[in-house]
């Protein structure tokens, strides 16, 4: 099932609230739900669990950078989730978002594994690493895998057990 994403080339990396959004394959316009057209990659998978992207032995980006600010001296009611505000009052994940975006930019997807119990671990032509992994006993919806081009999502934990890498 994820297999279908090597060879695909990364597009973006973003958040909605604190869930990781992940864009890869070529740019193209769809019709929202709403009618309105809108740019859309051919595949985002929607990470709502622990996730981090590394090189060698550093962190690049990871989930808990969403709840951190990026500079000290930000205000006593300072919140994670507004988006848009100048890098001194934005979190250190909307920060180093952008350096990872562009470090990324030529980057293509060379190995997708998912281990037994769901675990997921991206490989780059780079170098680069995103590596999620299951945080519970109980199962849940952890990620999602949606083909745009098919309009199909494939979610992680829809089913029982693991899902088949091709």
């Amino acid at each position: 099932m994820v297999s279908r994403i090597i060879g695909k080339k990364f597009n973006n990396v973003g958040r909605y609230m604190d869930m990781l959004g992940l864009l890869l394959g070529e740019t193209y316009t769809i019709i929202n739900s709403k009618g309105k057209q809108v740019q859309a990659a051919e595949y985002a998978i929607h990470f709502q669990t622990q996730w981090r992207f590394r090189q060698d032995n550093t962190i690049l980006l990871a989930s808990r950078d969403v709840y951190e600010p990026y500079c000290e001296d930000v205000p006593e009611d300072w919140q994670y989730d507004l988006k848009g505000r100048p890098d001194e009052l934005s979190s250190v994940f909307d920060v180093q978002a952008k350096a990872l975006n562009a470090k990324m930019q030529d980057a293509v997807v060379t190995e997708c594994r998912l281990s037994p119990v769901n675990d997921m671990v991206i490989v780059f032509s780079n170098g680069v690493v995103l590596e999620q992994f299951m945080p519970a006993t109980r199962k849940d919806e952890e990620w999602r895998l949606i083909d745009y081009k098919k309009d199909e999502h494939i979610v992680c934990y829809e089913e029982d057990g693991p899902f088949p890498i091709e």
